[in-house]
């Protein structure tokens, strides 16, 4: 049986993940920091529905020098798995240059960016030969929201950083992207990922699902090996409009 890792899926967008692949018949680990009430209920849904196996550890990604240390444990524990997905992040509030704080920054770049690095380091050590990378990144990579310079610099950076490591894992893992757009989330008090975008602004006339999301993290799973340093807009085609 297939395990998937999957940073921050206590809740949001990491949990529908770890769902979907349990439904699938994958043994998952979830990985969360301060959810960790979320990811216990994430933990007992998948176990009360799905016969697989299910861990799940914490950590604050920020941490950088814990990384090693304690992914090594994880894998030890656990097992290494077929697939690490990097989904992790924070969305910090709004702010104009000059109300911008080197905290905010330190530690959006720290979560959104320097952690995928470094958690792909320790995998890669690990993985077995055919292993799959899929980092969840965001429109925000490509496209420029005035007040948000950190997200926005973290969510380009992932981008970069796939290919980069696409070209340094190659042979032995493939790489690939995920950027969701405005996507629906139905078991969380803030039901909409990402800044709100009006459905008719989308060409298909509607908000991303935690399935569209799934699917095409999925793909990167399961396809071949040949398809790496790749990027998937999941964004019912709003990307077309803006570039």
């Amino acid at each position: 049986m297939s395990l998937v890792l999957i940073t921050g899926s206590g809740r949001r967008i990491g949990k529908g993940l770890a769902i979907e692949f349990a439904r699938k018949g994958w043994d998952v680990i979830i990985h969360y920091n301060k959810s960790e009430k979320e990811a216990e209920e994430t933990e007992k849904y998948i176990t009360k529905n799905f016969g697989v196996k299910i861990h799940k550890f914490s950590l604050d990604l920020k941490e950088t020098k814990a990384i090693e240390k304690t992914f090594e444990n994880v894998f030890k524990e656990f097992g290494v798995p077929d697939v690490l997905v990097n989904n992790a992040g924070i969305f910090p509030l709004r702010f104009a240059l000059d109300e911008l704080e080197e905290q905010v920054w330190e530690e959006t770049i720290a979560i959104n960016l320097k952690a995928y690095l470094f958690v792909a380091k320790v995998f890669s050590k690990f993985a077995r030969d055919g292993s799959r990378i899929i980092n969840i990144g965001s429109l925000g990579g490509i496209e420029t929201w005035k007040g948000r310079i950190p997200y926005n610099i973290s969510k380009a950076g992932v981008i970069q950083l796939t290919r980069s490591l696409a070209k340094e894992l190659a042979p032995r893992i493939s790489v690939n992207c995920v950027n969701p757009g405005t996507i629906f989330i139905p078991y969380e008090p803030n039901q909409i990922d990402s800044p709100m975008i009006p459905p008719n602004k989308i060409p298909m006339q509607r908000y991303g699902t935690i399935l569209d999301v799934f699917d095409a993290v999925y793909f990167f799973a399961t396809c071949s090996n040949f398809i790496t340093g790749q990027v998937i807009n999941v964004d019912g085609g709003y990307h077309l409009d803006r570039f």
